[in-house]
């Protein structure tokens, strides 16, 4: 199988790459940046999605699935301008490909888009599936542009699958970078009360749920990308910091928002999702557990 992975220079997109590449897939790179994975199996495009008057049907040539996961980094200050850059990556990316290859004689047979549980908005309590509506917010409002975007592939015959995924856990980015750059120095933050809902996903587990999109043809529409075991905010940071040792100082909602404004809502909000399209097709996680998890990504300290 071919398969097209747009951003793959990204977090997840390098990881995904190489992880295809290891289940015997060919891969097409298109990025604004070379891909730095060396492979005979690997075609690397240099291209900006958000230009898509300079695609070229090349590069989706005998291309049987695309995954975008392009998408500018969340963990910033949503000044105008970010806002702006965030929307942008995420719904006009998807308008372009859909459109381009809406013209293209041979088309792909699957589409694949990133998506968040900010889509979800700040839920409380109530465990979150798939099925339940859409939250409030700048997040919630990029993430229903972004799938709705993503769902125009029906219209061209096309399976399309939109993975709503949780905070990733890996040491080398996502939230677990932005964490460490405090705990470097010995301490991190609980925000508020720290009982907010957690939902996360192990990198690995991550990669598995991306492969069988591609691979099982009964996993169509929003699919929740996230542990069957969300945890309270201020849980995960107790789990946390018996592998990388940091104190724990409460920081005020107040100052949060005084501070970050809006932003504030991505450690704010409660989100207790589930993986329910995910169990209903017999999906296994490698990685259910955060104590387990942790100890995976923390292997190499002892």
């Amino acid at each position: 199988m071919k398969i097209m992975v747009c951003g793959g220079s990204g977090f997840i997109g390098r990881n995904l790459s190489q992880y295809l590449l290891d289940q015997g897939c060919r891969i097409v790179v298109l990025d604004r940046h070379k891909s730095t994975i060396l492979s005979p199996q690997l075609e690397s495009f240099e291209g900006d999605l958000l230009r898509p008057e300079r695609f070229d049907p090349k590069w989706f040539e005998a291309v049987d699935a695309v995954i975008n996961l392009s998408g500018k980094d969340i963990f910033t200050f949503w000044s105008r301008k970010n806002r702006k850059m965030i929307w942008e990556s995420r719904v006009t990316v998807n308008k372009n490909l859909i459109d381009f290859m809406g013209k293209l004689h041979q088309k792909p047979g699957i589409f694949i888009s990133a998506s968040a549980v900010g889509y979800y908005g700040n839920k409380g309590e109530k465990e979150v599936l798939e099925s339940g509506p859409r939250g409030e917010g700048f997040l919630a409002d990029v993430c229903e542009a972004w799938e709705a975007e993503a769902r125009r592939a029906e219209s061209l015959g096309m399976r399309s699958v939109q993975v709503r995924t949780a905070p990733v856990l890996l040491k080398s980015g996502g939230i677990m970078l932005q964490l460490m750059k405090s705990m470097r120095f010995g301490f991190t933050f609980v925000f508020g009360d720290g009982r907010q809902w957690f939902p996360w996903i192990h990198m690995e587990d991550l990669l598995r749920i991306y492969h069988a999109a591609v691979t099982d043809e009964t996993l169509s529409g929003p699919v929740n990308a996230c542990s069957p075991n969300p945890v309270r905010f201020r849980d995960f940071l107790s789990h946390l910091i018996k592998f990388q040792k940091a104190m724990v100082l409460p920081f005020p909602i107040f100052l949060l928002k005084l501070f970050l404004q809006e932003t504030a809502d991505v450690v704010l909000f409660s989100q207790r999702m589930m993986p329910g399209k995910l169990i209903k097709a017999g999906f296994q996680f490698s990685f259910p557990e955060l104590e387990d998890t942790l100890k995976d990504i923390y292997r190499d300290i002892k």
